[in-house]
């Protein structure tokens, strides 16, 4: 929550809003939530929600429509705006032009210049989500139910997913993956790479290293749509980059590639929802 002047006066964290993963009341009830702590703070005079899951305009309406319809759309006197996640992170920056790039549970890219914009990846774990936490876990776990089951190489990773779990047989683990959020549960093994990376685990190493090749051609995609040469600025977003080795070896490889470039580590990308609201509310008063 931002006041006129772009100073920020309020922040709270709440349940997931990626509505792919919700049913419409979960989605309505979290955002009520959230939305009702803000309104403690200050009058709400417009407001943007920049959510995962939107990636294309039939999202984007299905979300609206949910959000009209709900006792949400009467708190907002209906002056609200509905994006994708990754269209905030360059304001969040105070970038008018660069890349930007989410690797949380899922993964995002996008790139702009001038009038020019360009999108990669972001739909959801089945057709994308290449380099994200979803994308980490899901090879932590088949590389410890391979190395339980004899089928791939020896990793520490197998102990790790049983103590992490809380199962003593690898196959039980068929019944906590598949249940509830699933994309959610994969991505929290992602972690598990760390510990294992420091007992110089191959098997760990290799798959943050495929994650590193993911995410630096998912942005070498929308930085050469956008045709973004020269100085400009990289933001990276999400709990992926926390993981200190996968951060240097993406910026070692980043720095060569795009050698004037300035890669940015953004840790509060919501403020970039704030301004955009702002910018809205500033639209409507003229």
């Amino acid at each position: 929550l931002i006041n006129l002047k772009g100073k920020k006066i309020f922040e709270t964290t709440g349940e997931s809003l990626n509505y792919r993963n919700l049913d419409e009341e979960k989605f309505i009830k979290n955002l009520n939530e959230l939305i009702i702590k803000a309104k403690k703070k200050g009058k709400i005079l417009f407001s943007c929600f920049s959510f995962a899951g939107i990636d294309t305009e039939t999202d984007k309406k299905r979300v609206m429509n949910i959000i009209e319809k709900s006792a949400v759309n009467k708190m907002l006197n209906s002056n609200f705006i509905v994006t994708n996640d990754i269209e905030i992170v360059l304001l969040a920056a105070n970038v008018e032009d660069g890349a930007a790039v989410i690797a949380g549970t899922g993964s995002n890219f996008f790139a702009k210049n001038k009038n020019k914009m360009a999108r990669a990846g972001g739909l959801d774990y089945i057709l994308s989500d290449e380099g994200s936490a979803f994308y980490i876990g899901q090879k932590v776990l088949r590389a410890a139910v391979k190395s339980s089951d004899l089928r791939g190489e020896k990793t520490i990773l197998e102990k790790l997913v049983l103590k992490k779990s809380g199962v003593e047989n690898m196959r039980d683990l068929v019944n906590l993956v598949y249940e509830g959020n699933l994309k959610q549960k994969v991505g929290e093994f992602a972690p598990l790479t760390e510990p294992a990376l420091k007992k110089n685990d191959r098997v760990a190493k290799r798959i943050l290293l495929s994650a590193v090749d993911e995410l630096e051609n998912g942005i070498i995609t929308v930085t050469r749509k956008a045709k973004l040469k020269g100085k400009f600025k990289i933001c990276l977003v999400g709990g992926v980059f926390k993981n200190k080795y996968l951060l240097n070896k993406l910026e070692t490889k980043l720095k060569k590639r795009f050698k004037k470039a300035r890669i940015m580590l953004i840790k509060n990308p919501a403020i970039g929802a704030a301004k955009l609201a702002k910018k809205e509310f500033e639209k409507l008063c003229k």
